[in-house]
């Protein structure tokens, strides 16, 4: 009866859009929009697919028209074996930031064209320690420390491992520096990357 009672808070939590359950707020663009448009708590996940994973309690309203075919990231030091399209919190990310929410309500410098994912740091990808040992100038996630209490793969990848949109950013969040990051972030200070680069 108990466990009924909490969810059916979460739930109540989530519907009303003022976190109490997370005991934070959502703020930035997101504030905008609220919990129900990345959070569902009735028929979480439903018309899902093995990219969106169904957890936790995703809407799946924004990816349903289907993302375009992204042109990823490449160099001749990608060590990543497993890069594909994006999936996970990243495609539910890219489902406002496609330019197709609502007739794109997105403001223009927050919409990915088909061919901007070649310019950025690469998501949707395993970091694992055999990758790590492979690439030689990354910190293995296993052990790393990613200055918010646990591990690199404990507070920064998702549940399968991968690096996501939302290892950088969090939308719950003022976060520290712009664009919603995590930490503050400048071309002549390297704290954010070297928490996985070692270079």
């Amino acid at each position: 009866m108990q466990a009924k009672l909490s969810m059916i808070a979460i739930a109540a939590a989530l519907c009303l859009g003022g976190n109490a359950f997370l005991n934070t707020t959502v703020y930035a663009a997101h504030s905008d929009f609220g919990c129900g448009d990345c959070h569902a708590p009735h028929r979480a996940g439903q018309a899902n697919d093995a990219g969106a994973y169904g957890v936790p309690l995703w809407n799946t309203a924004n990816t349903a028209d289907g993302l375009p075919a992204f042109q990823l990231y490449s160099s001749r030091t990608l060590d990543a074996r497993d890069i594909s399209q994006p999936d996970g919190p990243s495609r539910l990310c890219l489902g406002c930031h496609d330019g197709s929410y609502e007739s794109s309500k997105m403001p223009s410098q927050a919409i990915f064209e088909p061919g901007d994912l070649a310019k950025i740091h690469p998501i949707s990808f395993t970091y694992d320690s055999s990758l790590a040992a492979r690439d030689g100038t990354l910190n293995d996630p296993l052990t790393s420390a990613s200055g918010f209490g646990g591990t690199i793969d404990q507070d920064l990848l998702d549940e399968k491992h991968k690096l996501q949109c939302s290892s950088c950013h969090d939308v719950h969040s003022t976060g520290i520096g712009k664009y919603q990051l995590r930490w503050q972030y400048s071309d002549s200070d390297a704290v954010m990357c070297s928490v996985c680069h070692n270079k």
